[in-house]
């Protein structure tokens, strides 16, 4: 009898673990497509510093926290009325950002913003994969089962939505449609939250909790001990993933597909050890020492090439397994569940914390990177399992001295980045919401010459001679006879001059007397750095000023300004990548309404990664400007200090760029060699498209 009713309740069974793997799939696919999708709209109002992103994260991780203490602390007790919670967030719907800029106090606008524009959403679906797992833990449907694979399958949401978004999604569609998508695919999350709780709650035992094979096999753990390595090892991979994702964004640039791919990652290692017969993978438990010094030498090196980038994201991954593998081993019977998701979700949080909302005011450069890999092998030396021990005698002479040899070679770099650090000449460093800064002295191969540089995360933002009598003389990108003296000469003087981005300040050199040269520049601290290391800005022969704000934002805010520009640079990094909001159709319509009738747009796009020229072209030409570029390779003589950037002039007036093509820059339009892209649009920007990939 017992057989048959067994038999009779299996599809039962098998219906409600599918609805709740599929709650689950859905709650997590909803939950970090938001986290790419809130971070787009946040760009055109806080610009592109990557520290926009990293306090996304920490809030994100604060939610989560908040979203596992509810669950926590009131799943068991709340039972039905879980789903009225889940009706709260309807009004935040559909998902939209209002926001308004602060530069002086960023991170608090930021904070701000998502607390009251997407904290409802973010709280309510951080309690999928914990209220999934204590329902199955205690219901009759997950008598025999072990929960833990249920957060397996959250990640697996999740990564399929963080890459989905990078890949698929912001490539293809603009940023309405994903709204509206999010919004109503929310509401079918709940419908599906109530049709699984249905079909679990009839049994009446979800309130009962029932022992599960870990509680048969693990005894009861001693919670304030295991709870605080439940916190280690949660904070560490946080911090760790932060400070490897403001390396990256200050590198490559804070775009959403820079951002995912270690958020994607992170969380793939908890696929990878959150299952059946998971944890650390016997090989990383011997050669987690080769990986936190193969990370140290990458770092120090700081070798700035797509192939080493990857590198360093394999060991990044690496490294998140072998503390989530760790986590996982750690992991206590089913009766302590929520316990141990609330400590490894307040560890996360903490990590976060350290990284956004400490770091930038402890330390002048990006430390917590070096800083994580150190903690890391205190880690896991504490934690080391015997195959680590026994690795050295057990193994034959050659095999020992092979490894030997290898850690030699990774420790090599660090012991020489450390010896030439002791001379190495960096006057100043300094560090804020908006990246990382350092004011280096170079001497010139070669040359009796130095020059002072303004490097701001490992990209050259400017830099002048010290030599007092070269001083006005402009160096990098901005030298003399390249092709932002090409277009500036085409204005004659008295010249009212716009440039977004300040940097050291190089183009107050081509200032002459009359002239009027208008700075706009987000970072308020920039000024000062300028003012203080460099001398452009001192001793600029025309009238300037600095706006501080958003170049975009500053000039449409201020439209009753009736006066127009002869000239505008958009001269604006974040690291080396270009912010997009300051290259879509509404910002170059902006810029339009602030350039006179015989104006030039001239756009900075030097940088590594992309090559953003067919995007200033197709979008130029949805507003019917005529534009023209230079060719970086016919002046391959320019040597340093000077640079060979890549430069492209857009004007209404096509006659205005003629003198430009006559000297050698390549008129936009059928015969330019450039692919074909559709425009950028506040709703719509498709950076993928623009990856320049090479070695």
């Amino acid at each position: 009898m017992t057989d048959s009713k067994n038999r009779n309740d299996a599809p039962t069974k098998k219906l409600a673990i599918t609805l709740l793997i599929f709650m689950v799939f859905l709650g997590a696919v909803l939950l970090f497509s938001m986290e790419p999708l809130v971070g787009r709209l946040l760009t055109p109002y806080f610009g592109g510093a990557a520290h926009v992103w990293l306090t996304c994260l920490m809030f994100f991780q604060a939610m989560l926290l908040l979203g596992y203490l509810y669950a926590h602390l009131l799943v068991r007790k709340l039972g039905a009325w879980h789903l009225i919670f889940l009706l709260i967030p309807l009004i935040s719907l559909p998902l939209r950002i209002g926001a308004i800029a602060n530069p002086a106090k960023p991170l608090l606008a930021v904070l701000m913003t998502l607390v009251f524009n997407v904290a409802l959403p973010f709280v309510a679906l951080s309690t999928t994969a914990v209220v999934a797992q204590v329902w199955i833990a205690n219901s009759q449907v997950g008598r025999t089962r072990e929960p833990y694979p249920l957060y397996a399958a959250s990640n697996g949401g999740s990564l399929i939505a963080l890459l989905g978004y990078a890949f698929l999604i912001e490539p293809l569609s603009g940023l309405q449609l994903q709204r509206l998508v999010w919004s109503w695919a929310y509401i079918v999350y709940v419908f599906f939250v109530l049709l699984t709780w249905l079909k679990i709650s009839p049994d009446k035992e979800y309130r009962k909790p029932t022992k599960t094979t870990s509680d048969a096999v693990t005894p009861k753990p001693l919670m304030h001990t295991v709870s605080l390595q439940w916190i280690w090892l949660s904070a560490l991979p946080s911090a760790f993933l932060m400070a490897t994702t403001n390396y990256l964004t200050q590198e490559v640039g804070s775009f959403p597909f820079v951002w995912v791919i270690p958020l994607a990652l992170y969380l793939g290692s908890f696929i990878v050890t959150f299952r059946t017969h998971g944890g650390v993978p016997g090989f990383l438990k011997i050669f987690w020492m080769e990986l936190l010094l193969a990370a140290f030498a990458l770092y120090l090196l700081g070798l700035a090439m797509w192939p080493v980038l990857f590198v360093q994201l394999c060991i990044f991954f690496a490294i998140c397994i072998v503390a989530h593998g760790t986590l996982y081993e750690l992991r206590p019977p089913g009766s302590h569940l929520t316990q141990f998701y609330l400590s490894s979700a307040f560890g996360g949080w903490i990590g976060g914390v350290f990284v956004s909302l400490l770091a930038p005011y402890v330390f002048h450069g990006l430390f917590e990177y070096p800083l994580a890999l150190i903690l890391f092998a205190a880690l896991f030396w504490r934690q080391r399992d015997k195959a680590f021990t026994n690795f050295w005698p057990d193994s034959s002479r050659l095999v020992a001295w092979t490894r030997m040899f290898v850690i030699g070679i990774l420790v090599f770099p660090i012991v020489g980045w450390i010896t030439s650090s002791v001379n190495k000449s960096t006057k100043f460093r300094h560090r804020n919401f908006y990246g990382t800064y350092r004011i280096v002295d170079q001497s010139l191969e070669k040359s009796s010459m130095a020059v002072r540089q303004l490097v701001h995360g490992n990209t050259l933002h400017g830099s002048q001679f010290l030599d007092p009598s070269m001083r006005l003389e402009p160096t990098s990108y901005y030298y003399r006879g390249g092709p932002i003296y090409e277009v500036f000469e085409l204005v004659p003087s008295p010249r009212r001059m716009a440039v977004i981005g300040l940097g050291s300040g190089s183009i107050s050199s081509y200032a002459r007397k009359g002239d009027l040269l208008v700075y706009y520049e987000i970072d308020p601290d920039n000024e000062k750095i300028a003012r203080e290391w460099f001398t452009y800005l001192k001793e600029c022969k025309g009238s300037m000023r600095v706006i501080e704000g958003d170049g975009r934002l500053s000039m449409q805010a201020r439209k009753s300004d009736t006066m127009k520009y002869d000239i505008i640079t958009m001269d604006a990094f974040t690291g080396d990548g270009i912010p997009t909001h300051l290259l879509t159709k509404e910002a170059i319509s902006v810029y339009l309404d602030r350039l006179g009738d015989k104006g030039i747009i001239l756009f900075h796009i030097s940088n590594r990664y992309y090559d953003l020229r067919p995007v200033l072209k197709s979008t130029a030409s949805s507003l019917g400007l005529f534009g023209a570029m230079n060719d970086p390779g016919k002046k391959s003589n320019v040597k340093a200090p000077y640079l060979e950037g890549q430069w492209v002039a857009l004007a209404v007036d096509s006659t205005r760029l003629r003198p430009l093509i006559d000297r050698g820059w390549t008129a936009l339009g059928n015969a330019d060699g450039l692919k074909d892209m559709a425009p950028w649009t506040d709703d719509y920007i498709n950076i993928l498209g623009s990856c320049r990939i090479r070695d």
